[in-house]
């Protein structure tokens, strides 16, 4: 073989591979689906399992709300956790990958890496496998979807979808599972919260479960308001407030615990013979107009009277 043919052969070989791999990616890329996101929506159903389907329809889904019904404290403090630089970015984050394969390399916990918008991508139009041919397909995807839908929308979609607790799809179904409010109304240690969980709501909604925040889910959630501070998306002196605030299911608790404290203080005393010590004798007062004579007489027309005093004084003439 001479030297002008192996440098067709060297030439002529990767980009046939890189052809075909665009051939694939292409054929089986959701453009429809992921052109309807910018004025449709996802629909979420699940099955009996639990599992989770996702499809982009026209028809907007009983439990959507808009970017503008949610509290921009919520929204921002998912953003900061989530995707910081979600604004900034045309997909996906090279800085987040770079730090990934670091880690991998040094065989510490991989992090995912993913922006929001792969993982709107990833749930609505791929499978959750963990492979190197899906994670570039979520790229691909998810800068076309940048390219054609607005950042707002993807955020909003991203919102509707995100699972926060086992069976709890949708930032609407959250508020109301987590804090029986509106998505509008959450403060932003609630947005805080909710954006600690996105992880693995499974495993770190053990503070709502048990109805006392861990030390873990502490320190993540005054995290996420540090963030939001760094990002003014809250403002410096409200950072103290927020942090110290309390959530209604801890204040709840804390009012349960404080009346069975209360209700044991009761009943030890009651044992114990009341206010009046152990063992001695509570003497009550005797009223002598208030006992009965021996032998009564009866008087047969006693009833009729008093029936008729009733009579006249409930008369309404």
């Amino acid at each position: 073989m001479d030297d002008k043919l192996k440098k067709k052969v060297l030439i002529g070989v990767p980009l046939a591979l890189v052809a075909l791999v665009l051939i694939y990616f292409f054929a089986i890329f959701p453009r429809a689906g992921l052109l309807g996101l910018e004025k449709g929506y996802v629909e979420v159903t699940i099955d009996k399992e639990g599992k989770a389907d996702f499809k982009v329809t026209d028809k907007k889904p009983k439990g959507w709300v808009t970017l503008k019904e949610v509290s921009p404290f919520a929204a921002n403090a998912i953003v900061v956790s989530e995707d910081w630089a979600f604004y900034n970015h045309n997909g996906y984050d090279p800085n987040q990958i770079k730090e990934a394969v670091n880690e991998a390399l040094e065989g510490e916990r991989t992090r995912g890496a993913s922006t929001i918008s792969q993982q709107v991508i990833k749930n609505v139009f791929l499978t959750p496998e963990k492979t190197l041919t899906r994670k570039l397909k979520e790229i691909m995807y998810s800068t076309y979807m940048e390219k054609n839908v607005s950042k707002e929308k993807i955020l909003e979609t991203y919102l509707n979808i995100a699972e926060f607790a086992p069976g709890v799809y949708g930032i609407k179904a959250a508020a109301k599972h987590y804090f029986n409010k509106a998505p509008k109304k959450l403060s932003p240690k609630e947005g805080a919260f909710l954006a600690m969980l996105l992880p693995s709501p499974k495993r770190y909604s053990q503070s709502f479960r048990e109805k006392k925040m861990t030390d873990f889910a502490k320190n993540s959630v005054d995290n996420i308001l540090e963030k939001m501070v760094v990002a003014k998306y809250l403002p410096k002196e409200d950072l103290v407030k927020a942090k110290k605030s309390h959530f209604n299911w801890e204040k709840e608790a804390k009012k349960e615990a404080k009346a069975k404290t209360t209700f044991k203080k009761r009943s030890r005393k009651s044992r114990r013979g009341g206010p009046t010590g152990a063992g001695e004798k509570i003497n009550y007062r005797v009223d002598s107009d208030l006992m009965l004579e021996e032998n009564p007489d009866f008087d047969d027309d006693a009833i009729n009277e008093d029936l008729d005093g009733i009579k006249a004084e409930f008369n309404v003439q």
